[in-house]
């Protein structure tokens, strides 16, 4: 423990360089103890011994605002998810009515050891992909069809005339595509023994 009262009592030289000697101890070591401080000001820092977290003491000298996790004051990071490649365990709730800025990227940028389950933006092909099977396939980008007079006069149903990446049509479903299709070199799309891919 190593609290402080921060008043320096008038007294003989030696308890006063006692006194002053235990106040540097409580600032070197954040006013650390098991229990809350007696004496608090705007900013200080208290290392709370009870559950392990480091706090603030907030402007107004009325709270004090955990700087660590709860019992995370010995953990890397004080237990706070780093700003490079956090990994968090549990539901993620962002509670917001912006958006998301995902990873985006070309084809070359792609993870270089994806897992299913993986979710980006290709840059190149101007749509949403995700990892699904061992491959990367489409995410959303075609949901109906298209035209003008601001979707009142929505008759076309448009797709890309190249495959440039490694598709696997999902198990038992039927696959449509219009125009004259071409598989880029090196790319594969794959029909399960269930599934189907019409061209028109």
């Amino acid at each position: 423990m190593s609290q402080h009262d921060y008043e320096i009592s008038n007294g003989t030289g030696s308890a006063v360089r006692t006194d002053l000697n235990q106040l540097f101890i409580a600032i070197s070591e954040n006013n650390s103890g098991p229990s809350d401080p007696s004496y608090t000001a705007k900013h200080m820092w208290y290392a709370d011994e009870g559950d392990n977290t480091l706090y603030k003491r907030n402007g107004n000298n009325n709270g004090w605002v955990a700087v660590s996790a709860v019992g995370g004051i010995d953990s890397p990071n004080l237990g706070l998810a780093p700003i490079a490649a956090p990994t968090f365990t549990g539901d993620v709730v962002l509670n917001s009515t912006g958006a998301v800025q995902i990873p985006s990227g070309t084809d070359a940028q792609r993870p270089g050891s994806p897992t299913n389950g993986d979710f980006r933006y290709n840059s190149e092909q101007n749509k949403f992909e995700g990892r699904v099977n061992g491959s990367w396939s489409d995410i959303g980008g075609g949901g109906g069809a298209t035209g003008g007079d601001s979707g009142a006069n929505a008759v076309f149903w448009e797709n890309e005339l190249t495959v440039t990446h490694d598709y696997s049509i999902t198990a038992a479903r039927g696959a449509g595509s219009f125009g004259d299709v071409v598989i880029a070199a090196g790319k594969t799309v794959t029909i399960p023994a269930d599934s189907s891919w019409t061209i028109v």
